[in-house]
């Protein structure tokens, strides 16, 4: 799920040693001309650090996600 303007995501994915479900957040990261010229790319997802927490559902853990998102960006989705 990403914000509107594109600059951040969550990726929801579930851990394989006990199956409860964990967010993982992401901003986007402009190349400045140089390296973009050099990687022929725009640029990168880069990982952001989050407290957020693990939780047993999925749905419970992109109700936290959601939150997460609106704090990191501002921005209020709607599932």
């Amino acid at each position: 799920m990403r914000t509107t303007d594109g600059q951040f995501k969550v990726q929801i994915i579930q851990r394989a040693k006990d199956g409860w479900f964990q967010p993982v957040f992401y901003k986007w990261i402009e190349h400045d001309n140089e390296i973009r010229e050099m990687l022929n790319e725009e640029g990168c997802w880069g990982s952001v650090y989050s407290n957020a927490s693990i939780s047993d559902t999925e749905t419970n853990c992109l109700k936290a996600a959601l939150e997460h998102l609106f704090i990191l960006s501002g921005e209020r989705i709607e599932v």
